[in-house]
């Protein structure tokens, strides 16, 4: 059902031209269009539910299995007829978009013995091809022109230029394969989970070194973006933010220089310059970065989604709640945010709590009509996230922290106990040196304050050593995304929470 919801929604907010073979006055009271509207309106949860409501019969009934095909074939015919408007698109995604279909139409036009028109298609969306780096597509079509001339018209000439031409770019394509297939090995364990494996600058060093001739002697879009991706790796790996503004910006100089708009490398390097802005808690440079990043994004996109999230925590580090709030707002109520991964969307439901336990204290304010926060409840928020709660080195660590906060803030301190007897387990198992180290002082912290009895002054006193390793040099790194709020402004506001009358948990 997401996958037919998905293409409902896509069709539905595309302008279509010349045919148009899902109708837009859909007011008519067909099953057809109940189904349509019903998608749309978000009516239906499920394949059973539109079922129901529509024909009244199960979903594996045959009359609504027939149903959803046809209205499914509709939708899929009208993709072929999209007009993307100018503002939304830049030229490369135009260029692609356009290539397709001329492509699409040229090999039904060939398959049916019309070489003329065929060919002729071939030659024109060559050109195309080249100008904007499409490998694959230059491949296919120099393939089937190279065929043309030695067995149709025995053209002894033409068949070496368009085979060598075939030869050339066949091995950039396969340069491009392996980048790819290196960039996905790296990435592929990060998807559920942001805790960083040992062996990762390692191995992305490593594959960099498969690549760095290739990219030395090839301009090829696909080849330098997952050379960019993958060098991205070994700088993120290490906490090289310094190292990755650097790479970012070589790589902003080069794609820069295509003759095109290339937006999507573009996007990648301002984000991860962004990411690295947001450790080094440098606002500004941040936001201009954040800026030039949006510049190249389509709302809605996956990019847009992740780049909205370094500017939220960019925003959060740097004590910008309110503008935090206003990303926050935008991103979840965008039509599209129902397409999210699991683990995606749960990254917005822990922004939330933060958000929350900052109005909670008064650090965010907010208009009274503005209930955008008021659904919040902290047990639904722990069944909310339930990818994560199993990412230990990861962002299970801002979910045990937030929800301490909370109870304290709440001084529901008999519910807090429990709470603490489980992040003290939980922080002698996974939190020791390295990354986590920070996490381990300010969970050890946290842990002071039942032994303190919950008494401020005697929480403070007991947390004075740890403190100051928190604070000292060597610990300064944050990981921004799991330090969703720094932890020293964090423990100011435990701080506040309590009060100087101790408090004796009753043994149970």
């Amino acid at each position: 059902m997401k996958a037919l919801y998905e293409l409902a929604e896509m069709v539905h907010n595309t302008k279509v031209k010349e045919v148009e073979l899902v109708q837009e006055n859909r007011s008519d009271n067909s099953p057809l269009s109940a189904l349509l509207n019903g998608i749309l309106n978000k009516e239906f949860n499920s394949d059973q539910d539109a079922a129901q409501k529509v024909l009244n019969v199960d979903a594996a009934d045959q009359a609504y299995q027939r149903l959803r095909r046809k209205l499914r074939r509709g939708l899929l015919n009208t993709v072929f007829f999209f007009d993307l408007p100018q503002s939304d698109y830049n030229e490369r995604q135009r260029a692609y978009h356009e290539s397709c279909k001329i492509w699409a139409a040229a090999k039904i036009l060939l398959a049916k013995n019309a070489n003329y028109i065929g060919i002729e298609l071939c030659h024109k969306l060559l050109k195309k091809a080249e100008k904007f780096d499409f490998t694959d597509l230059v491949m296919d079509i120099t393939r089937i022109l190279r065929l043309h001339y030695a067995t149709r018209e025995g053209n002894i000439k033409k068949y070496e230029l368009y085979n060598d031409l075939f030869k050339q770019c066949e091995k950039v394509w396969i340069e491009e394969n392996l980048a790819e297939e290196l960039y996905m090995e790296l990435v592929l364990r990060y998807v559920n989970s942001q805790t960083i494996l040992e062996e990762t600058h390692s191995m992305a060093i490593e594959f960099y070194k498969q690549i760095e001739d290739s990219l030395a002697k090839h301009k090829s879009f696909r080849l330098h973006l997952c050379g960019m991706l993958i060098q991205q790796v070994i700088h993120s790996s290490k906490y090289d933010w310094e190292g990755m503004i650097n790479l970012c910006q070589e790589s902003i100089q080069f794609f820069l220089n295509k003759p095109y708009k290339a937006s999507v490398p573009l996007q990648i390097a301002y984000h991860h310059q962004l990411i690295a802005y947001t450790q080094l808690l440098r606002f500004e440079e941040g936001q201009k970065a954040a800026t030039s990043c949006l510049e190249y994004l389509e709302p809605g996109s996956f990019n847009w989604f992740k780049h909205q999230e370094y500017y939220f925590l960019l925003c959060m580090n740097t004590r910008e709640y309110q503008q935090a709030f206003e990303i926050f707002k935008e991103t979840t109520t965008h039509r599209r945010v129902q397409f999210l991964s699991a683990a995606a969307a749960e990254v917005w439901k822990i922004y939330e709590a933060y958000l929350y336990y900052l109005s909670f204290n008064e650090e965010l304010v907010l208009p009274e009509e503005d209930q955008t926060l008021s659904r919040f409840r902290i047990y639904r928020f722990l069944n909310d996230t339930p990818i994560f709660s199993k990412d230990k080195k990861g962002m299970y660590i801002p979910i045990l922290i937030i929800q301490i906060l909370i109870t304290l803030k709440e001084k529901k301190y008999n519910q807090a106990q429990e709470n603490f007897e489980n992040i003290g387990r939980f922080c002698s198992r996974y939190l020791r040196q390295g990354e986590t180290f920070r996490s381990n002082c300010f969970i050890k912290m946290l842990l002071s304050i039942p032994a303190g009895n919950f008494h401020r002054e005697a929480v403070m006193r007991k947390t004075t050593k740890l403190k100051k390793r928190l604070e000292s040099d060597s610990n300064k790194f944050i990981r921004a995304e799991i330090e969703i709020i720094p932890y020293e402004k964090l423990w100011d506001y435990v701080l506040e929470s309590l009060s100087n009358k101790a408090y004796r948990v009753r043994k149970s």
